[in-house]
C-alpha cells in the first residue's frame, strides 16, 4: 500500500492551518473552497471524479452516483489531493472507481491522492487515539465511519493502518479474496485470489448462510495457508456490502 509522506504532510498542514479539532469540523467542500476549488455534481459516465485546474484555481466535478453514499466526500478529498500534491499536472484529470480504490499500489499519482484523502478525512491526530480497542471489530469501525462521515471500507483500511492491535481487512468479491490490507503486527498471511470456504464467516455470507453481526472465532488456517496460521487465535467480523462483495475484519491477539 502506498504511504506517501508528502501527501500526508500536505493534508496534515491543512488540518493544522484550519485548526480542525473535531471530526465534524472536516467540511470537505469548505476546505476545497478555501484552496480555490469549486465543487459541483453532475452525471458522469466513466469516472467518479474530475479535476480541471487553471493556475491556483480549479473545479472538482463529482458523479451524481457518488452521492448515494458517503463516498462523495472521499472523491472530493481525492481530487483536492491531486490539486495540492500534483501541481504541475494541468490537464483534465479523470478518476475512476478503480483509481479511488487503489490503496494497494506502492507508487503513482492515484495512490498518492488516496493517501492525501485518507489523512484529510481521517487525520492521524484525531483518528489514531480512537483505534485503541482491546477487541476491535466492525462495530468499532462503523462507529468511526459515522463519526468521520466516511465509507465503511475506507474507515476499515484507515483503522488497520493506525490500530495498535494486529488486524487486517479483506475485501472479497464473488467468494474470492480481491484485496487485503494488514498492519505490521498481523502475522497471518492472506493471499489475493484465495477462494473463501464455509470455514470462514465471509464464505457463509457468500453461500447465503445467516451470520451473526459480531466478532467470532475462526481457525487461522481457514483464511491462510501460512504454516504458522494455527498458532494464532483468529477472530473475524464479516458483513455484506452489496453486489457480491463482503468486507471482513480480522484480528488476533499478540502472542
Amino acid at each position: 500500500m502506498a504511504d506517501d509522506p508528502v501527501a500526508r504532510s500536505l493534508a496534515r498542514g491543512i488540518i493544522e492551518r484550519l485548526r480542525i479539532q473535531q471530526p465534524d469540523e472536516i467540511d470537505i467542500e469548505l476546505i476545497a473552497g478555501d484552496l480555490g476549488l469549486l465543487v459541483e455534481r453532475r452525471e458522469l459516465e466513466h469516472e467518479e471524479g474530475r479535476l480541471v485546474r487553471q493556475d491556483k484555481f480549479g473545479i472538482i466535478t463529482v458523479a451524481e452516483s457518488a452521492y448515494r453514499t458517503r463516498k462523495w466526500r472521499f472523491v472530493v478529498a481525492h481530487e483536492v489531493g491531486h490539486f495540492v500534491r500534483h501541481k504541475r499536472v494541468n490537464q483534465l484529470d479523470l478518476c475512476t472507481g478503480a483509481d479511488l480504490a487503489n490503496w494497494y499500489s506502492t507508487s503513482g499519482r492515484e495512490p498518492e491522492a488516496n493517501a492525501f484523502a485518507a489523512e484529510l478525512l481521517m487525520p492521524d491526530v484525531l483518528f489514531r487515539k480512537r483505534c485503541d480497542r482491546k477487541r476491535p471489530s466492525l462495530k468499532d469501525i462503523r462507529a468511526l465511519a459515522d463519526e468521520f462521515q466516511t465509507s465503511l471500507t475506507a474507515t476499515a483500511i484507515r483503522f488497520v493502518q493506525l490500530a495498535p492491535e494486529p488486524c487486517a481487512v479483506v475485501l472479497s468479491r464473488d467468494g474470492v479474496v480481491a484485496r487485503v490490507t494488514w498492519n505490521e503486527d498481523f502475522k497471518i498471511g492472506i493471499s489475493k485470489g484465495t477462494r473463501l470456504t464455509n470455514r470462514t464467516y465471509a464464505g457463509d455470507i457468500v453461500a447465503g448462510t445467516p451470520v451473526h453481526d459480531f466478532l467470532q472465532s475462526v481457525d487461522g488456517e481457514a483464511w491462510s495457508s501460512s504454516p504458522w496460521a494455527d498458532k494464532y487465535d483468529l477472530h473475524e467480523h464479516s458483513t455484506s456490502i452489496g453486489f457480491g462483495t463482503v468486507l471482513s475484519f480480522l484480528w488476533h491477539s499478540y502472542r
